[in-house]
């Protein structure tokens, strides 16, 4: 999985896969306070997206969203990516 351009305009699925991905907050924009973006993690909806296509595990796609955190964003993996996949995998279920 890799950072892509967001989508246009958002579908119902897609809006569920943004509001799964800000509460997970891999980057910790939360810390900085009320008034971050929404669109924050936009650049992930569609890899997200076709990940679920395929039906993968938790494990697979946990380790996928740490991979795009690790080697797009840079950063260390934060908890929770298991707890994401999760609730990704529970949108399409």
């Amino acid at each position: 999985m890799q950072t892509s351009s967001p989508p246009r305009s958002l579908t119902p699925v897609a809006l569920r896969v943004r509001a799964v991905l800000n509460e997970w907050d891999p980057i910790g924009v939360h810390l900085i306070g009320h008034g971050w973006p929404d669109d924050e993690y936009d650049d992930l909806i569609l890899p997200v997206l076709d990940a679920l296509d395929v039906h993968p595990s938790v494990d697979h796609l946990a380790a996928e969203l740490r991979q795009v955190v690790e080697h797009d964003y840079g950063l260390p993996t934060p908890p929770g990516s298991h707890d994401a996949a999760r609730s990704l995998l529970a949108l399409v279920d």
